[in-house]
């Protein structure tokens, strides 16, 4: 079994009687640094979390509609899907029907009615709208607490997923 340490050797006091002087003059900065900060940037915790109450307010409406979004949005590929495998069935695949922009449009808006992709693509578009407005308020919004940046980043994560980075309507 290993022996312990004696106390001589690990003591803080013994560290700082023998530091490199350097070093303290660079924890000395350091304290002087930290001292200098303005009030706001030496804010507890829960005083910061008020401080970004209104962002916080925005997450709080925000981060349900992101399930939302997602169960509206599979409900939409999933009636979308058959849809558009019927429509090129019926039209697309079929070179008589090309060049026929009635025909096509006629087809696709049946496919659509069958399969409810109209529905469904009208309730996904009524969350987005209320996302995309909300994810402008917390852009705007000044941050100043680890539960604001946290908004922030869903709010970012849920701009930049991969659905968002073309028109949900591009095969």
């Amino acid at each position: 079994m290993a022996q312990a340490t004696s106390p001589s050797t690990t003591s803080p006091s013994r560290f700082h009687h023998h530091a490199d002087p350097a070093l303290a003059g660079t924890r000395r900065a350091f304290i002087h640094a930290i001292a200098a900060l303005p009030i706001a940037a030496a804010t507890p915790a829960a005083t910061a979390h008020t401080i970004d109450a209104d962002l916080i307010e925005l997450g709080a409406r925000f981060e349900p509609l992101v399930d939302h979004y997602y169960v509206a949005r599979k409900r939409w590929a999933r009636s979308d899907a058959p849809a558009y495998v019927e429509y090129r069935a019926m039209v697309a695949d079929h070179p008589e029907y090309q060049g026929d922009f009635d025909r096509h449009h006629q087809v696709t808006k049946d496919c659509w009615e069958r399969w409810g992709v109209e529905e469904a693509l009208v309730a996904l578009l009524a969350i987005k709208e209320k996302m995309e407005e909300l994810t402008s308020a917390v852009n705007a919004a000044p941050v100043s607490s680890i539960a604001g940046l946290r908004v922030k980043a869903l709010a970012a994560f849920w701009q930049i997923a991969p659905e968002h980075s073309r028109e949900i309507f591009v095969r």
